[in-house]
């Protein structure tokens, strides 16, 4: 399904329209993927199984600025279905039309449109200082952390107390459906520095592309399983396990981040976790207490203690490696 819902005057006197693109839509797929054809594969999948109807879940928008009957730029978001909490991506102009103003309009209808469907918060990763970062800023959107790129645009002022204000929990098997949840979790500036060893996910991070390769990873039966814990509307934690290469794929390794306020629920999202036989080893920086105790809960053990492995903000910490057979 698509239509147009703007039409703006760029600098040059041209005059550009937003045609938005609503998946599944197949009359305009291949030219999305075209247009975004520069990025690494992995990238293209989501977008190309939503425009075919193959991905459930998650509503996939495409924001096209046409040019004298040409598409010219892109913006593409993947929202949740209800109250939407979004990924902003895939932000691209054609090179001879650039400094137009194209991406700016664009980043102003997509948010505009968020807007009207009641959308509550819209995350992306962008280079921080960069002209991109400039933009997005005169739009709205707002830094998390400090210097790390990635950025926010809430609709709800109480976001947060909001969104992970919940009680009740359950854990389910991780889907297409979480993808914005656990995005906008892993960009949360509080909770434990280490949130994923398996993807190299430190401090504020997001977790975008990291999540498309996990869900390649569960299909292509590389990843062993992932769980989500969810609360309400939110995804408050992801865990997940993966065998270990490096030791020829005789030893997994759980990965496994909770939000703050449900850490007493943490032991309910490892256990859920179908560890199978064989070796598993899950990573604990030493001054996250709460990490070594649910595991301990879940009947792993302390197997050693790797001395200043961890390069974090405030100097060098050890790391405990923790081990079930």
């Amino acid at each position: 399904m698509h239509s147009i819902i703007s039409v703006h005057k760029l600098r040059t006197g041209e005059e550009m329209s937003t045609l938005r693109v609503v998946a599944p839509d197949e009359e305009y797929k291949e030219e999305i993927l075209s247009l975004i054809g520069h990025k690494e594969a992995f990238w293209l999948i989501p977008v190309k199984e939503a425009m075919e109807g193959k991905i459930t879940g998650i509503r996939t928008y495409c924001y096209l600025a046409m040019l004298g009957g040409q598409i010219v730029g892109n913006i593409t978001t993947a929202e949740t279905l209800e109250d939407p909490v979004g990924i902003f991506q895939h932000v691209y102009t054609r090179p001879e039309h650039r400094r137009k103003g194209i991406a700016s309009f664009l980043t102003q209808d997509v948010l505009e449109d968020f807007r009207s469907r009641r959308g509550r918060a819209m995350y992306l990763g962008t280079g921080y200082g960069s002209e991109a970062h400039r933009i997005y800023l005169r739009h709205g959107f707002r830094d998390i952390g400090e210097r790390t790129g990635y950025m926010r645009f809430l609709l709800e002022e109480d976001f947060d107390e909001n969104y992970y204000g919940g009680d009740e929990t359950q854990v389910v098997d991780a889907g297409w459906e979480h993808w914005p949840g656990v995005n906008a979790l892993f960009s949360i500036e509080d909770g434990w520095y280490m949130r994923s060893l398996i993807f190299g996910s430190f401090g504020v991070c997001g977790f975008e592309g990291d999540y498309i390769n996990l869900m390649l990873s569960l299909r292509q039966k590389e990843a062993k399983d992932a769980k989500v814990l969810v609360s309400g509307n939110a995804v408050v934690g992801l865990a997940f396990l993966m065998p270990d290469k490096r030791w020829n794929y005789g030893v997994s390794i759980l990965d496994f981040f909770v939000h703050p306020r449900f850490i007493k629920e943490a032991s309910k999202l490892v256990r859920a976790i179908e560890f199978g036989t064989g070796k598993t080893q899950s990573f604990v920086e030493r001054k996250e207490g709460d990490k070594a105790r649910i595991l301990e809960e879940c009947g792993f053990d302390l197997e050693a203690t790797l001395k200043g492995q961890l390069l974090h903000p405030q100097g060098a910490l050890d790391v405990l490696i923790y081990s079930k057979f």
